[in-house]
């Protein structure tokens, strides 16, 4: 009979865990569709007329939208990893998609796969982006907070004013998708400091190692400024904690993600002067991009502009920082001061210490993204390449949310304290257990918890969602192409020709296949003559004829032009790896291979 009790007791543990956590996965598929879903509606035709109805055009979106077909044309002519856009620049292509990163296009490629419909690609990339950002950031903060606290911090950060903006107003699907991997790599590395069994130590490795890489492989400017803010940030809070000797397993995993990601990473780098690379520079300077920066000429920061929008979401940031720390000590102390007359503000619990990490690194990002910081800023090697330093506000973003939850969480925990006093048995005489004093009137942490989690949803709504209700909405647009990436040396306007052509418009040229990088043709040339194509030279390019490798020129707006002999012949250009291309993709392959072995080993482990 008992053990018939224990069973059903147990199912019933079983049961209500499960509906917990139905519970929890329905709260971040309601806020994600929340935060996401307005934006494909607010948006119309105003030549037409009235009242919304489809997706507004974004800063980015013509390019985004190029890109992702440009991509998915790549994979479905047989390419791992395709870099090449050829219909970008009038057709003469460009290596786009070798320094662009990657990671967002694999996703979208997976959605038009399902649907055949770029429309609801955009509706699935970014809904699935940030859902995956609020689950990413909830199993983080569940390390050191309950259910309710780790939500509080979800919502908070899907519906970050700034989180919001990559979407709502600059469509940077690659910066929003990189929202996804903060919360990830710090829950792994603080599994390496943490976990003790080999089992254990080899998951933790193996998901910092995939978050990392993936990070980069996202949005690289964003990685990078999550290294130079939070990296220092960490070591810190990790020697505070006596886990010196697993910051050189977190080093190490970090190093392993860098060499998951070379197969975009190195070639990126390392072939960056064959293109415009430095215009980002030069048009939009890291050191112009300073909020409440009116003195420079780059950005504007008139009122009612988007960049003065930036200013007033790092000012939310900043105060929301400085509001949820001060309430987590007045919380914090009012709450043991009465248990633990001696007690620090923040306890030494796993929750405290990260608190501080936590608002440490949003203050950091907060300074650094002011023109205080330009002596700092100027010592930061490859800072001018595309980081802006508003991009930073993703960090701080990240902190408010967290500090959110922990404020809660302080709340929460004086409440239950407050009951189990209440519970204790009566001490001898009969007088019952008073609860803490001042702990059930502490409110602070709860009401700026709250607070926050309201300012961010009116923030949202009134510099994000409203400024682009009933603005024109997206219509495609083939001549929008990144100057940034094309071929240095390609001019910014070619002529219009056709795929292949001969010099003197005598002959016969015959496509027989043309994919973004291999192309087959049967030439028939009465005489000796030049093979034009409408491509851009650019490092890799090969030329065959008749099964023989023939020298590649360069036409007067650098396109490819080949000696065709006479007669008829069959000729072959192709895009190929690089020796630094296949240093990376080898090295790639490898990585990810030593990745599922160790995964599978420390999944056996027992």
């Amino acid at each position: 009979m008992n053990h018939t009790i224990a069973v059903e007791s147990d199912i019933e543990k079983a049961r209500g865990s499960l509906n917990k956590r139905l519970g929890v996965l329905l709260a971040l598929v309601v806020m994600t569709a929340i935060a996401t879903l307005p934006f494909f509606v607010i948006g119309e035709d105003q030549k037409v007329g009235c009242c919304g109805g489809e997706m507004p055009v974004t800063h980015d979106s013509w390019m985004h939208l190029n890109q992702m077909r440009a991509f998915y044309r790549g994979l479905e002519a047989g390419r791992l990893y395709p870099r090449w856009d050829d219909e970008t620049h009038g057709g003469y292509g460009a290596p786009t998609l070798a320094f662009y990163p990657p990671g967002a296009y694999y996703v979208t490629s997976f959605f038009y796969f399902l649907t055949r419909d770029w429309s609801k690609v955009w509706i699935g990339f970014y809904w699935l982006a940030s859902f995956a950002s609020a689950a990413a950031i909830y199993y983080y903060a569940r390390r050191t907070m309950s259910r309710a606290a780790s939500l509080i911090a979800a919502a908070v950060y899907v519906f970050a004013p700034y989180h919001l903006i990559n979407q709502y107003q600059r469509g940077a699907m690659a910066e929003f998708f990189g929202f996804i991997w903060t919360p990830l790599v710090l829950l792994f590395a603080e599994r390496l400091l943490s976990d003790s069994t080999r089992r254990e130590l080899l998951l933790s490795f193996a998901g910092l190692s995939a978050s990392f890489g993936a990070f980069l492989l996202s949005h690289p400017p964003t990685a990078y400024q999550f290294l130079l803010v939070l990296g220092p940030c960490f070591v810190v809070w990790a020697i505070r904690m006596k886990r010196r000797r697993g910051l050189l397993l977190i080093g190490c995993a970090l190093g392993f993600g860098l060499m998951i990601a070379a197969a975009y990473f190195l070639p990126a780098v390392a072939e960056q002067n064959l293109v415009y690379y430095d215009d980002v520079e030069r048009t939009w300077p890291y050191h112009a991009s300073y909020v409440y920066d009116f003195a420079q000429r780059v950005y504007d920061h008139a009122r009612g502009s988007f960049f003065s929008r930036l200013d007033r979401i790092w000012a939310f940031n900043a105060l929301a920082i400085f509001l949820l720390g001060g309430a987590v000590v007045i919380g914090t102390y009012r709450s043991y001061e009465s248990d633990k007359p001696n007690s620090s503000p923040i306890p030494e619990s796993d929750l405290g210490k990260r608190v501080w990490l936590w608002a440490w690194a949003g203050l950091i990002a907060c300074f650094l993204m002011t023109k205080y910081s330009k002596p700092i800023g100027r010592l930061i090697p490859k800072i001018e390449t595309g980081v802006y330093s508003w991009r930073m506000m993703a960090l701080t973003s990240f902190a408010v949310a967290m500090l959110a939850g922990a404020c809660f969480e302080v709340r929460s925990t004086a409440l239950r304290r407050k009951w189990l006093n209440h519970q204790a048995l009566p001490p001898e005489g009969g007088a019952t257990n008073s609860p803490p004093e001042g702990s059930a009137t502490n409110l602070a942490p709860l009401v700026a918890s709250l607070m926050i989690l309201i300012a961010a949803l009116a923030a949202s709504a009134w510099y994000v969602a409203w400024p682009m209700w009933r603005v024109q909405s997206f219509e495609p647009n083939p001549e929008h192409y990144n100057y940034a990436t094309l071929p240095r040396g390609a001019p910014r306007a070619t002529p219009p020709m056709d795929r292949a052509q001969l010099a003197s418009g005598n002959g016969r040229v015959t496509v027989e296949y043309w994919a973004p990088e291999l192309r087959r043709l049967r030439v028939e040339a009465p005489k000796p003559d030049q093979l034009q194509f409408r491509t851009s030279n650019f490092a890799g390019w090969t030329a065959i004829v008749d099964g023989g490798l023939t020298e590649i020129k360069e036409g007067a707006v650098k396109n490819i032009v080949i000696d065709a002999p006479e007669g008829e012949h069959a000729v072959t250009l192709e895009l190929r790896s690089t020796p630094v291309r296949r240093a990376g993709n080898i090295i790639t392959i490898l990585s990810l291979a030593i990745l599922f072995s160790i995964t599978i080993a420390a999944v056996r482990l027992k």
